[in-house]
């Protein structure tokens, strides 16, 4: 059994709860928030000592069979050790039926913990509106992945046919089908495009493959679904389309858009409150369109391929380095 900790300072850091399979995203994310602070893992519940400082990257997705469970599980375990949180997939409005029902969980969530942290302040707003939690809350966006230096193919993406890419779990709201609507408005002008699914149905979610697919034939736009790209082969894929698209109509804090950056494009990515603030931390380095304006967006794209690209010189902070250096002055604060 794991023996208690010393209190947290400036050189420790909590011990870190890891759930969910590694495959997860913020599953995955969170081993490597601890692999980089040094942090002790720790991913059976039952093997942590009562008031051991720990710390869960939360979404409710992967800690219950509904948002209730999640928040329970969660209620369940902050009584036990000295619990701070990093909290994903935030709950909004446009969630749905389930907003409601997410969003009580999350307040649940933020009130039961010793402090809590969003990867942006859209989220941190999002949090404050129903949690009335904010003063313990803090932001602590997520780093851009640092990738081998791979040399960049522009120009050379697609001699046939240019590719319109959207990278990620298919899922209702990531912004597929627009895509698709937008690569069949191209066509009308006579422009052609194909589209390039970089990714395999989110859990559930196969149904929403079977719709893009039955869309696509519908508009005649040619379309491609490559299934889970293999983690060595992913700054490679994202290279080899023409223009890198973000479509999300629902999005919190977005690690595809982060993906797309570490290799070097710069993708189209639908404007809101998160998309601004990203361009504003990372400028050069996203170019936003609204619903009305994809179509010409793509239009420029494909007549000006290099826009697609960061310049070299583009700050892509914070790196995972700076994360971490985030992490452990909150962490020792919070447990001072």
């Amino acid at each position: 059994m794991l023996q208690p900790s010393r209190r947290p300072d400036a050189l420790a850091v909590p011990h870190h709860l890891l759930l969910g399979p590694a495959t997860h995203g913020v599953t995955r994310y969170a081993g490597e928030v601890a692999g980089a602070a040094g942090a002790p893992v720790v991913r059976d519940v039952g093997r942590l000592v009562a008031g051991t400082p720990v710390h869960l990257h939360v979404t409710d997705r992967l800690l219950g069979r509904d948002p209730r469970d999640a928040a329970a599980a969660v209620e369940s375990l902050a009584r036990r050790v000295c619990l701070t949180v990093t909290l994903h997939d935030v709950p909004q409005p446009t969630d749905g039926p389930l907003f409601h029902e997410r969003a009580a969980a999350y307040g649940r969530i933020v009130r039961a913990c010793r402090a809590w942290v969003t990867n942006s302040w859209h989220e941190h707003a999002l949090v404050d509106r129903w949690s009335a939690a904010g003063a313990r809350g803090t932001v602590i966006p997520l780093p851009v992945p640092e990738v081998a230096r791979i040399p960049r193919i522009v120009g050379t993406t697609s001699p046939a046919e240019p590719v319109l890419g959207v990278f990620g779990f298919v899922y209702p709201g990531k912004g597929h089908r627009q895509v698709v609507r937008a690569a069949a408005a191209l066509r009308r002008g006579g422009t052609s495009a194909l589209v390039r699914v970089l990714g395999g149905a989110a859990p559930g979610h196969a149904e929403e493959v079977a719709t893009m697919l039955r869309l696509s034939r519908e508009r005649g736009v040619p379309l491609e679904v490559t299934g889970r790209v293999p983690e060595g082969g992913v700054v490679r894929a994202l290279q080899r389309v023409t223009v890198p698209v973000a479509a999300h109509r629902n999005v919190s804090a977005s690690a595809s858009v982060n993906s797309w950056i570490a290799a070097g494009r710069r993708p189209l990515v639908r404007d809101g409150a998160y998309a601004r603030e990203m361009a504003a931390l990372r400028p050069g380095t996203i170019t936003l369109f609204g619903d009305a304006t994809l179509v010409p967006r793509l239009e420029e794209a494909l007549l000006r391929p290099s826009s697609t690209w960061t310049a070299p010189d583009a700050d892509l902070g914070p790196r995972l380095a700076d994360t971490v250096e985030a992490y452990r002055a909150w962490w020792a604060a919070v447990h001072r």
